[in-house]
């Protein structure tokens, strides 16, 4: 196989997070880019006369997306501890997140990563997106705030099927070629 120099990928992306697509605000900066896993869980179907797998069969997938929020805000801090919108109120002349008892059922959102794309060269621009329809904020977050560094959320997202996306349950990749 030939190397094709302008396939090797280098760049920021941006993330957007919303209840859907319509509704998606772009949350700023990221530190480090975003992390996209896929982690299939392979099973052995075994027997006796091969001391061996005879088979593997998909037992389950995992799908997850890790980054860190660069920009401190409370809107950030609102996605990386998975709070609905509701708890952050702007009223008065101050943003108020309030920190409280959370729902059993975590809340789930619509997540947008957008960066270079195979191809992109200083004069030719293209496009790769991720598309989630759903995603779950759900590992521990924390943050410092260091006198010469930028306080930075980490934020893993679970991606969960949806069953309407038949084929694409888990979203898509789209790269796009002006």
């Amino acid at each position: 196989m030939a190397i094709t120099f302008t396939n090797i990928v280098v760049g920021e992306g941006t993330i957007f997070v919303g209840a859907s697509s319509v509704t998606a605000v772009d949350l700023g900066a990221t530190q480090d880019g975003a992390e996209i896993s896929w982690e299939p869980d392979m099973v052995d179907i075994e027997v006796d006369q091969f001391g061996d797998a005879a088979r593997i069969v998909n037992s389950k997938i995992k799908v997850s997306v890790k980054t860190k929020l660069a920009e401190g805000t409370l809107d950030n801090l609102l996605i990386a501890w998975n709070y609905p919108a509701s708890k952050l109120v702007n009223a008065g002349g101050f943003k108020t997140l309030s920190i409280g008892i959370q729902s059993v059922y975590p809340e789930e959102r619509y997540l947008r990563i957008t960066g270079n794309a195979p191809g992109t060269t200083a004069s030719v621009s293209k496009l790769r997106t991720y598309e989630c329809n759903r995603v779950v904020s759900y590992s521990s977050s924390s943050h410092m705030m260091k006198r010469s560094e930028n306080v930075a959320f980490p934020v893993e997202f679970r991606v969960l099927p949806d069953p309407s996306k038949t084929g694409a349950e888990y979203g898509t990749i789209k790269d796009v070629f002006p």
